[in-house]
């Protein structure tokens, strides 16, 4: 019994000091995304609901080797990708709370491999536009980005880390430059 509870008590503070918990840096809009919602000038939308489904292909939190990446901005990584994109709306003058049309979305897959050599994301989200309860687009967007990693974790990690908000970027990037989305919003 004493060799049991030596050994649980040597393996605990082992699996906690392994599975850090890290939070994913805050979303930084892209020149080009606003430019493009910019490109529409009677475009107009508020956000609605942003949602993410936890499976094998967009786990929360994202494991990044031993450490966790969490989302700075609600419980999920629908709510980054909500925020990412009202901050793009709001940036290019077209959020509007009394607007008519409104933008929500699942995020599908959020996957991130730090990689030995070369670190990787796949994000792929639903994108719905309604306006006045009409659904006016309804489409899957995805996005896939690669850096340059390493073996050690100490600094693929952080890297990995890094590169997410670029990944969102990129997405977003592919939705924006949808002529059927921007006519959607229009």
């Amino acid at each position: 019994m004493r060799t049991v509870v030596r050994t649980v008590g040597l393996i605990i503070p082992i699996v906690l000091l392994t599975a850090c918990s890290i939070i994913a840096p805050p979303y930084s809009p892209a020149v080009d995304n606003i430019q493009s919602l910019k490109s529409a000038p009677t475009a107009h939308a508020k956000i609605g609901a942003f949602e993410s489904h936890a499976d094998i292909k967009n786990r929360y939190p994202v494991p990044l080797r031993a450490n966790l990446m969490k989302s700075p901005v609600g419980d999920s990584f629908g709510a980054y990708l909500a925020d990412a994109m009202t901050k793009e709306l709001l940036l290019a003058g077209k959020l509007s709370a009394q607007s008519d049309v409104e933008i929500n979305a699942t995020l599908l897959e959020n996957d991130v491999d730090v990689g030995l050599a070369t670190g990787a994301a796949r994000l792929s989200a639903r994108f719905i536009v309604m306006r006045a309860g009409t659904v006016r687009y309804d489409q899957v967007k995805s996005a896939h980005t690669q850096w340059d990693s390493a073996f050690a974790a100490m600094i693929a990690v952080p890297k990995a880390r890094e590169e997410y908000p670029l990944a969102v970027q990129k997405l977003l990037g592919e939705l924006y430059a949808d002529p059927a989305f921007i006519a959607a919003i229009q």
